[in-house]
Order: C-alpha cells, then sequence, then structure tokens
C-alpha cells in the first residue's frame, strides 16, 4: 500500500514539473510577427535640446513640458520613426510602469506570478491586432531597452503594454482607470457646433503622466490623426482626424477577461484613422471583438453630435442620449446593457450626476468654460468632498483632460501641474498643411491658449502635494503629530481619517484606530466597497478594545 501511494506521489509530482515547464514556456510564448518586418534605415539628428528629426519626421518638447511628435508613412516607416525618435520616452515609460507595478505589488513570486498569467493571457494577442499596428509595434520594439527581459522580449512587451488598460480596469481593485466626459452640441454650445470634454484618469503613478506626448500621424491609408499617447504607445486613447471624427475610451464596467482578443486602444485607433462619421464608427467597432468591457465615446463634426458604442465581449449597442448633450462617466447607460450586474457595480453614478448639475447651470458651453468643468474637484452642489475624491470630476490623477472642437479640428490638452496649468490649443489642418520641422516653440497655437487655474496653483496646490508625500512617508514613530499634519493637508476627503485609522490599527491602538474610522465614515466616501471596509474595520476595533 505504501509502495503503491509512493507511485502515485511521484507520478503527481512529474506531472506538475511537467505542468510549471510547460506554462514557463508559454508564458514565454512570442506573439505573431507580422508579415512585413523589412525596416527602413533612418537616422536621427539633433536639431536642439530635446528636439530631433528623423527624415521628415519630428519630436520637441515645447515650453510647458508636452512633447510634440510628427509621423508619416507605411506602419513600418512609423513605428521606426516612432522608435528612433522617442527611444528615451519608451524607456522611461517601461520604467514608470513597472516601478508601479512593484510598488503595488511587491511580492516577488507574485510578481513572478503575474508575467506568467499576462505572459499565458496574452499569447495569441498577436492573432487579434491588425497586420498595420503589429508592423508599427515590431518596428518600435527595435529601440526599447533590454532591461526587462524578466516580463518578456522587447516585442512582446510592447504588444502588452497596448493591453495594460484592458487589463487595468478588467481588475478595478488596482485603481486604475475611472473617467469623465462630457459633449455637448446646439443649445448647449455658444456657436451650436459640437464641443467634447473629457478627463482620462488613467492613473499608474506620477512619473507614468510626466512625458504626455501628443502625436500627429499622417498615415498611408486612412485619415490624418492627433492622439494623446505615452512612449511606445500607438493605440488611442483620446483622438481627433482631420475628418472631424474625436474618439475616446472610458472604461466600462467588465468581468476578469478569460481569453485574449483585440485591445480596445487598438478598436479605436482603427475607428480614428478610418472612420469620418458615425455610422462608419460603429460598423467598425461592431466587426471587432474585444475582451473586456468599453465605452466609446465618438464625437463627429459631420453628424454635430455624440454617442457612445458601448461594447462588451458579447455585445455591442450604440446609446444615443436623446438631447444636445451627453454623459459619460464609468457605467453603461443603454436599456440593453444598465441593468446588468457589472453595471449596478459600478461607482461612478454620483460623477454623472454631478456633471448633471453642471450642464443645468451652465446655459451655453465653450472651451474655456468646458475647462473650468473638467478642473472641478468638488462633489454635488459645490460641497468640498476633499481633494482626490473618486467621485470628484477631477480626480487630480488625470494622464491628461482635452477638449475637443470637432468641426474646427481644433483641441486643447492640458499641460501640468496635474490638470491646472495651461491648455495649449492645437488645429490639425494647420499642422497637416505644413508638417515641416517647426520651431522649438512647436506647433500649438498661442493665440488660443487656455490660461492656468492660477487660483487652485496658488491656494490649494501645495497642500495637495505635501499630503501624497506624507501619505508615503515613514509612519513608525510620531502617527500623532503626523495625523494631525495630514489632516491639515486634506481635511475633508475620507481617505484622510481612513489612513490614520489603518496606521493606529496596525499599532493595537484599537480605540484611536476606532476614533478615526468613525471621522472617515462622517466623509463622502467614494464607492459603497470602501464603505462596508470601513464599517467590519469599526467593529474589529470595538471587539479589540
Amino acid at each position: 500500500m505504501r509502495k503503491r501511494t509512493k507511485i502515485i506521489l511521484s507520478v503527481i509530482a512529474v506531472l506538475l514539473i511537467i505542468l510549471t515547464i510547460f506554462l514557463i514556456r508559454v508564458s514565454y510564448y512570442l506573439p505573431t510577427l507580422p508579415q512585413n518586418t523589412k525596416l527602413e534605415n533612418i537616422k536621427r539628428i539633433q536639431v536642439d535640446t530635446n528636439f530631433y528629426k528623423a527624415n521628415n519626421a519630428w519630436i520637441l518638447l515645447n515650453q510647458d513640458h508636452l512633447w510634440e511628435m510628427y509621423i508619416s508613412g507605411s506602419p513600418l516607416e512609423r513605428g521606426t520613426q516612432i522608435g528612433i525618435l522617442s527611444q528615451e520616452l519608451i524607456n522611461f515609460q517601461e520604467d514608470a510602469f513597472v516601478k508601479q507595478i512593484k510598488s503595488m505589488i511587491p511580492s516577488k513570486f507574485s510578481l513572478k506570478f503575474l508575467r506568467m498569467f499576462v505572459g499565458i493571457f496574452n499569447r495569441n494577442l498577436g492573432k487579434y491586432i491588425p497586420e498595420e499596428n503589429k508592423e508599427e509595434i515590431y518596428a518600435i520594439s527595435h529601440y526599447v531597452t533590454g532591461d526587462y527581459f524578466w516580463i518578456g522580449s522587447p516585442y512582446q512587451r510592447i504588444m502588452n503594454y497596448h493591453a495594460a488598460h484592458d487589463i487595468g480596469h478588467a481588475v478595478q481593485v488596482m485603481g486604475f482607470v475611472g473617467c469623465s466626459a462630457l459633449s455637448t452640441w446646439n443649445a448647449k454650445t455658444q456657436d451650436s457646433t459640437l464641443l467634447v470634454g473629457r478627463n482620462f484618469d488613467f492613473y499608474v503613478g506620477d512619473e507614468f503622466a510626466k512625458n504626455k506626448v501628443v502625436m500627429f500621424m499622417k498615415p498611408d491609408k486612412g485619415y490624418p490623426m492627433a492622439l494623446i499617447t505615452w512612449g511606445g504607445m500607438t493605440g488611442v486613447v483620446s483622438g481627433m482626424n482631420n475628418q472631424g471624427l474625436a474618439v475616446m475610451l472610458n472604461a466600462a464596467p467588465t468581468s476578469i477577461p478569460t481569453h485574449a482578443a483585440e485591445p480596445v486602444s487598438m478598436v479605436a485607433r482603427e475607428i480614428l484613422q478610418y472612420a469620418k462619421n458615425i455610422r462608419e464608427a460603429v460598423e467598425i467597432a461592431k466587426t471587432r471583438h474585444t475582451f473586456v468591457s468599453e465605452q466609446f465615446i465618438i464625437a463627429s463634426a459631420k453628424d454635430n453630435k455624440s454617442i457612445v458604442i458601448e461594447k462588451t465581449p458579447d455585445k455591442c449597442v450604440v446609446f444615443d442620449s436623446g438631447k444636445d448633450y451627453l454623459i459619460c462617466a464609468n457605467h453603461f447607460q443603454s436599456k440593453e446593457l444598465s441593468q446588468t450586474v457589472e453595471s449596478q457595480k459600478t461607482a461612478s453614478g454620483y460623477r454623472h450626476e454631478r456633471m448633471e448639475e453642471w450642464v443645468k447651470a451652465t446655459s451655453q458651453f465653450t472651451p474655456e468654460k468646458m475647462v473650468v468643468f473638467l478642473r472641478d474637484t468638488k462633489g454635488k452642489e459645490g460641497k468640498d468632498i476633499g481633494l482626490g475624491n473618486e467621485k470628484s470630476i477631477n480626480q487630480l490623477i488625470a494622464h491628461h483632460s482635452i477638449v475637443f472642437h470637432p468641426s474646427s479640428k481644433t483641441f486643447w490638452i492640458s499641460t501640468a501641474p496635474l490638470q491646472e496649468g495651461r491648455y495649449l490649443a492645437y488645429n490639425l489642418d494647420s499642422v497637416f498643411s505644413t508638417p515641416n520641422i517647426p520651431t522649438k516653440k512647436g506647433v500649438s497655437i498661442e493665440n488660443l491658449t487656455i490660461a492656468a487655474d492660477t487660483d487652485f496653483i496658488s491656494n490649494e496646490l501645495e497642500s495637495f502635494i505635501q499630503y501624497k508625500h506624507l501619505l508615503t512617508d515613514d509612519w513608525t514613530n510620531n502617527i500623532d503629530a503626523k495625523a494631525q499634519r495630514l489632516i491639515v493637508y486634506n481635511p475633508n476627503y475620507y481617505y484622510t481619517y481612513k489612513f490614520i485609522g489603518d496606521k493606529y490599527y496596525r499599532k493595537n491602538q484599537y480605540s484611536d484606530a476606532l476614533k478615526y474610522y468613525q471621522m472617515a465614515l462622517g466623509k463622502e466616501i467614494s464607492t459603497q466597497k470602501q464603505k462596508i471596509e470601513i464599517d467590519e474595520l469599526i467593529e474589529k476595533c470595538k471587539e479589540k478594545k
């Protein structure tokens, strides 16, 4: 009997070893390469400090610390231009991304497991990405650092990063995404034409948002376009083409995906490159299979309105508000999808109601008024709910904030600090009609620039910066003093008190922890899940006192 048990255990051990080796090998699987891999040989020439060109392509850092880039040609040409011009930005972005992941998942074992999971999950990703996008990614990968081979090959990594938005909002507990958008037209805008404002709250740490890129792309096929991106990213999260069609991604409630499909940023990219109106955008979206749920906000000058394409792995529904404005947070609004279990779990309803207040209080929107709207840190009825609250339109974490005016093909993009710096104006017709290498000042239109929020910068910015620094400080000693400082910096944010309560709880000072948890309950808590967590901690404190 013992011999038989020993044999069975040995067989199980061998099978586990074989399975482990198989999973590791599969996780390092190289995604499908494009058919065309012949790269052009171009050189990068430095024009000035942070100003480079490569043939007709160029990149520069303007005075507002915003990168501007112009590329054109075939997919391999575009990818090569992106890679050689922005290689430092690509490597900086990957460093920032990996650093943030490590801070959130400090365990080496867990990191290796995550890497293996992503590798296995995305091993067939190349089969779903269009050929021209694979060619771009392939060319870019030749300019990527070799420091992260433990994650995957450069080509594999760049391809996986294009699905980071999808994975990020599928695993919503990581808090990567939560966006707000408002579109107005007809009676709700001053000139009756379409106007759109959105905050792209894709947060992967402060470093990740430092080097934003305004990329002007003139492809050999499709429409010239501008997209707001970062080093190495060729998918679209916010962009507009020269037909006056703007596309924006807003995360929607979704379940954990079980297999790879086309990243939503690639679907948005295809729409931006090949659609000129709402009908064509919907046709493209309906034929593409995604592995997470997403909302594609489509703003069309030719239709003078906006709609939302609500897409899940199984359904594709068009939501039309039927009004002269459209609000989009992070939950579905169509009859077909708004009642799903996933939709009911979302916490974006409060932001939606705050945006409704703005629409009712503003007779007609202008680009300047839209920027004021996007900078709003208050809660409903103007209540102070603390800086950084997830219920605010402006959570002070946005990668970028942008306003589109599709009929004039003009857009305004935020600059540092946060969304409170100047909003620089760009015009697509102006850029694509004279694509020659610009001056060091870049191609923004100075007389259309929207001014910085000097009131916030003077009165609130420093406190918020100090607040964030103190959150990452060593709280081993002097908790009482640090707690009082934290409250001074951000007194109306529930998380201030939740954070202090947690510090006392870990010190087994349950009476102090209880006091701060109860104070947190008196503030505007971001989500029901967080309120339940605080309630449970209060009960534990009462039991342990």
